[in-house]
């Protein structure tokens, strides 16, 4: 039997590269953007806090908790009535947008909290004596004194939601998973599943590279 030429599929490689970076992209977007307005939230409501709304931050805070305890496969599943409601089908990277942000907030929230609960409490004490409002301690005091905690919060998000595009993929999602699931492994062609997992490699360290930079760069400036 002839050497296979593994050149034919670049094509696809291309093809799902692109899916991987899609999904990332915009489920990134969800995830960040919900993520910090729930992280807001369990910060200010929380007792003791700048606005204590006991029933309702502990009500947010057992729903992060459970979303945060449901294996992302297990969560794929049963999100597809969900899914198949929101995109119409359960299958493809518009789809796994779904169970990305739905799996992934709950822990970026979770991440966010820590970051603005790293705030100096004489900072909060201080804003409270000279009467700031709510959306001026928010805009003006928490998020950009939190800014670099954040910024290295989301480049965990990000990095997490490229792997999880991979476990998506293996169900249906398409992107470098699914390749490297059904022109690597299936097929045996070790060549691919080396391309994919290279690919996956320097998506994860442009991210990390670039989180770590503005973050840098952030320092440099304050």
């Amino acid at each position: 039997m002839g050497t296979r030429d593994w050149t034919q599929y670049l094509p696809d490689f291309w093809e799902a590269l692109g899916q991987t970076l899609y999904m990332t992209a915009l489920s990134g977007v969800l995830v960040i953007g919900i993520g910090i307005s729930v992280g807001l939230l369990l910060y200010l409501t929380a007792p003791n806090f700048w606005s204590p709304r006991p029933a309702l931050y502990h009500a947010v805070n057992a729903v992060v908790n459970i979303g945060r305890s449901i294996p992302f496969i297990i969560l794929i599943v049963i999100l597809i009535p969900l899914t198949r409601l929101v995109v119409g089908t359960p299958l493809g990277p518009a789809a796994a947008l779904v169970p990305l942000t739905v799996g992934f907030t709950p822990f970026f929230s979770r991440l966010i909290e820590a970051n603005l609960r790293e705030l100096d409490q004489g900072r909060i004490e201080a804003a409270r004596v000279i009467g700031v409002t709510t959306p001026q301690f928010v805009f003006r005091i928490l998020l950009p004194e939190s800014l670099s905690g954040i910024i290295g919060s989301a480049t965990i998000i990000l990095v997490g939601l490229v792997e999880g595009t991979a476990v998506a993929g293996a169900i249906g999602a398409g992107g470098v998973g699914d390749f490297a699931l059904t022109y690597g492994y299936q097929r045996w062609f070790t060549e691919l599943i080396v391309i994919a997992v290279v690919a996956m490699v320097l998506i994860v360290q442009a991210i990390q590279i670039t989180g770590d930079t503005w973050i840098r760069l952030r320092k440099h400036k304050r």
